[in-house]
């Protein structure tokens, strides 16, 4: 328990389980009823740095949805150097796609965002309970 090996296998298991429930996802957003495509994106960024996105949902409504999954044990915090990394992705992101659409950062892990310095970098935070709602 605890192990580097333990988590990422837990981090990748909780990636699949939410990939495995879009529906309730969009539904925990209010969106259930909006046409949407979904994929996973990887780009480069004007300056030839790569990025990810975990889920990428593409609303009909002019808003896209770049959704991080993050596994944890507690309330999930965010701390300054993975704050940078999202923003960096959600540049990247919409340098590479060219997107006019809002982008907002979502937060879907296991218990939730502890609340602090850079909690409000996430436009909406869903959790495990709501994957199973």
């Amino acid at each position: 328990m605890g192990s580097g090996v333990r988590n990422s296998w837990a981090g990748y298991a909780f990636e699949q389980v939410c990939l495995a429930h879009v529906g309730q996802i969009k539904k925990a957003r209010g969106i259930s009823g909006i046409l949407t495509s979904c994929s996973a994106w990887s780009g480069v960024d004007e300056d030839g740095n790569g990025a990810q996105v975990d889920l990428v949902i593409e609303r009909n409504d002019n808003v896209i949805d770049l959704c991080e999954m993050k596994y944890s044990i507690d309330e999930y915090t965010l701390g300054a150097d993975e704050d940078e990394r999202l923003r960096h992705r959600r540049s990247a992101f919409i340098s590479a796609t060219h997107t006019r659409k809002a982008v907002h950062l979502i937060l879907v892990t296991t218990y939730g965002l502890k609340l602090g310095k850079y909690s409000c970098t996430f436009q909406s935070v869903i959790t495990m309970e709501d994957l199973f709602a």
